[in-house]
């Protein structure tokens, strides 16, 4: 869990993108390719890295892939061409799917039965809290003392997760995997339109999560330290929302697939329709925050529950999804906030949030794709 906390903090760095333009002497649009370029590698290599490293000892390929990130940030840090920067965030991210997916693979191994689902829990909380709490650290860090103390910062967090599997993780053997896509599975509709459902909720999610600090600025006017202490408080909604999605899916996993959509595409419209009641708006916020956390758990469960034979792939396509999705929302993000306004995030949510409810209802009710625990 640590070390996919540790592994996962270099996703913050989009809090200090000014501070990389200036340390790097490039424009802002330069900036945010070398800030987006780790989601767009994981996304890619998700779909084919967690296979390639199946069969490999698990505690030497997690020590290889740290060792990665730990030589990567010692470049970074240093170096101030954005070129050498660039190639040195991309190799990690490269790798980055292997490491999750085998985890996540892992917990599902050793866990008890009826554990099994909270074993995966804890490795999305490591997530959770590496892009959304180490979101304010870094920010304040970078913004405090420049960018090579906020990538300090980030390479200390790899090193000491590097030290933890040295010392405790146990050896565990590989199981490998044909090279070759079980197409048959993935031409299925029992995949594609699950696949096509889930995408939905982290576009939606991205498209008014990476623009909040702009709207409760822009709209709210809520500015410097107050800013930063809300953006961590919703972190901790969020990592509950992680615990709290893990929970209610081993529970009730139909009901909490469909009723999910709903109540955030719900918060999304009343967060348009109320923008001058800041106690409401900071409340709705923080309701999103468990929504968002919880979210990392419905992808991961829907994607185990079609490809169950295959668990390294199921994790990776679980990564390319999610990843590929926030940088699609991100993007559809910026072009809303410029051509219409930052409300225009809400609606924009709202619609892929009730596209994703029907494609999910469709699954579950009608398709009635088999889930693990139904």
């Amino acid at each position: 869990m640590i070390s996919s906390l540790g592994i996962n903090t270099p996703l913050s760095i989009i809090g200090i993108i000014s501070q990389i333009s200036q340390y790097f002497n490039t424009s802002i649009a330069i900036s945010g390719l070398y800030v987006s370029s780790f989601t767009f590698t994981i996304a890619v290599c998700g779909l084919f890295m967690p296979i390639i490293f199946s069969g490999y000892e698990r505690k030497r390929t997690f020590i290889f892939i740290l060792s990665i990130f730990a030589i990567s940030n010692i470049v970074i840090i240093f170096t101030k061409n954005i070129i050498i920067a660039s190639f040195f965030r991309i190799l990690p991210a490269i790798v980055y799917p292997a490491f999750i997916s085998i985890a996540l693979t892992v917990c599902e191994e050793i866990a008890p039965e009826n554990e099994k689902q909270n074993y995966i829990t804890r490795i999305l909380l490591g997530i959770s809290v590496g892009s959304i709490v180490g979101l304010p650290i870094t920010t304040g860090l970078g913004t405090i003392f420049g960018y090579q103390i906020a990538m300090s910062w980030i390479f200390s967090i790899n090193m000491l997760t590097l030290i933890l599997i040295l010392l405790f993780f146990p050896k565990i053997e590989g199981k490998p995997k044909s090279y070759q896509l079980p197409l048959s599975s993935l031409k299925s509709k029992e995949f594609i339109i699950p696949s096509i459902a889930i995408i939905m909720m982290p576009i939606g999610a991205s498209i008014v999560y990476n623009y909040i600090p702009y709207f409760l600025q822009t709209i709210c006017h809520i500015y410097t330290y107050k800013l930063s202490i809300f953006l961590f408080v919703y972190g901790l909604f969020s990592i509950f929302g992680t615990w709290l999605g893990g929970k209610l899916i081993f529970i009730r996993d139909k009901e909490t697939l469909i009723v999910f959509q709903i109540v955030c595409a719900s918060v999304f419209f009343l967060l348009y329709m109320l923008p001058n009641y800041l106690i409401a708006v900071l409340t709705l916020i923080l309701i999103f925050g468990i929504l968002d956390g919880m979210g990392y758990n419905l992808i991961q469960y829907i994607e185990t529950s079609v490809l169950s034979q295959n668990l390294e792939l199921a994790n990776g396509i679980f990564l390319s999804i999610l990843n590929g999705g926030i940088a699609i929302g991100i993007a559809i993000g910026g072009f809303l906030v410029d051509g219409l306004g930052v409300m225009s995030i809400f609606l924009a949510g709202t619609i892929f949030l009730l596209i994703a409810f029907v494609l999910i209802y469709y699954v579950v009710n009608i398709l009635k794709i088999n889930l693990k625990y139904s």
